[in-house]
């Protein structure tokens, strides 16, 4: 009889599903990799913007493929560790639109996170980026204990500050950091779970005792290991 039974019990992330009405975030897997590829090379931003500290967006799509696949085959490496990444791919209806992440040093001390995430434009201005924003600020703060979570946006990026400001972050400060190789204003967010601003449907969460296990932290006395849902806002 084999002792490991699947790819899931090697690495639970795999078996991780974060859903709300037709969103879903689930870890990346290689086969997800051709169309995740397309919905960035389909286009993130206009040639006017810069919402990342390293202009990647707009490279040939091989290119493009490649440098997402080894950042993404990075961040499964090393997660868990002291200093981690976990990059989930979001769908909607089925279909593949972008990248909600979270990065965290030290996490089951500090319990504290930042998020990262892209959307390809074709589906940008619907409330979708709020949406997956929302579904894993609950699954950190319901099934992984997170005391805050925060997050950025240059200057000149009011449509993802906007975000952040719809599920209830607060302004926390604003510093200059690398752009290119150049000095931008960038902006900070913070959110704690008294602020926290739920969707109206009901976020789902599949694997997120092993998740809890995973990355160090205690098992509560109850725990639910098949799936849990998270509340709804009053």
């Amino acid at each position: 009889m084999p002792v490991v039974t699947s790819l899931e019990e090697l690495w639970p992330p795999f078996d991780l599903s974060i859903s709300c009405g037709p969103l879903t975030l689930r870890a990346i897997r290689d086969d997800d990799l051709p169309e995740l590829v397309d919905a960035a090379a389909a286009g993130i931003h206009g040639d006017d913007l810069r919402p990342f500290p390293r202009a990647w967006a707009g490279q040939h799509p091989v290119a493009l493929g490649r440098n997402l696949a080894s950042r993404y085959w990075k961040y499964r490496a090393t997660f868990p560790s002291d200093e981690w990444a976990l990059p989930l791919v979001v769908r909607y209806d089925g279909r593949i639109i972008g990248v909600q992440g979270a990065e965290a040093v030290r996490y089951p001390i500090l319990r504290n996170l930042d998020t990262f995430s892209w959307l390809t434009r074709s589906v940008q201005g619907q409330g979708i980026g709020t949406l997956m924003r929302q579904a894993m600020c609950a699954f950190f703060f319901d099934e992984l204990d997170a005391h805050a979570i925060t997050s950025g946006a240059y200057a000149d990026n009011p449509a993802s500050s906007a975000v952040s400001r719809k599920v209830g972050y607060t302004a926390n400060g604003t510093k200059l950091e690398l752009r290119d190789e150049t000095a931008a204003e960038h902006h900070k967010f913070i959110l704690t779970p008294d602020r926290f601003v739920r969707p109206s449907e009901r976020v789902m969460i599949q694997g997120g005792a092993a998740m809890r296990a995973f990355v160090g932290l205690p098992r509560p006395s109850e725990t639910d290991d098949h799936a849990s849902e998270s509340g709804t806002s009053a």
